[in-house]
């Protein structure tokens, strides 16, 4: 190895690009006619490295291990919706339902960014909790005098959760607003 070989290889790249200019390209095409290091050195080089994502199938596989990531964030948004409605019921009286759907609200909103995904999910499993609850007799009691009041019973208690919500989302949006100012 002598004074030129560091040289050449830090030009190796460069001059498998065809970047360097006439005489520096003749420079190194000269010493490796001599140099049977360099020579080895600008061979393997040349070897096309191994490509970690395959072509085509990488980026449908990774799509499918997001989808399949926020599918189960959705779920997981959705059951604890569920378990809410059912464990905080307004008719029952249990005020948890003031803290937790607020929380529900701005945990939705800030996963989300969108006050319609927040609403839907906090607001239909509560519904269809409260309907179930309190316009049949499933569980045992049948606590409105006919479907319409029962109707009224969910729908009003699906109305102050979804105020809760609000309060929730715009805790969010609050949120949102001060982490980008940040």
């Amino acid at each position: 190895m002598n004074k030129e070989c560091p040289i050449v290889q830090d030009l190796l790249p460069l001059y498998e690009e065809d970047l360097l200019q006439l005489g520096t390209k003749q420079f190194v095409e000269e010493h490796l006619k001599s140099c049977q290091e360099c020579r080895q050195i600008a061979e393997q080089s040349q070897i096309p490295l191994p490509v970690e994502v395959e072509r085509g199938g990488g980026s449908k596989k990774m799509i499918r291990n997001i989808t399949l990531k926020l599918t189960t964030i959705q779920i997981f948004f959705i059951a604890i919706a569920f378990i809410l409605a059912m464990g905080t019921t307004v008719m029952n009286n249990n005020s948890g339902f003031i803290l937790t759907y607020a929380l529900l609200g701005a945990v939705t909103y800030l996963f989300y960014r969108s006050i319609l995904i927040a609403v839907l999910l906090a607001g239909v499993p509560n519904f269809i909790w409260n309907s179930l609850l309190y316009m049949t007799d499933w569980f045992g009691n049948f606590y409105a005098e006919s479907f319409l009041e029962g109707f009224l019973i969910a729908l009003t208690a699906v109305i102050v959760h979804l105020i809760f919500t609000f309060i929730g989302i715009v805790i969010g949006f609050c949120i949102l607003k001060i982490r980008e100012e940040n």
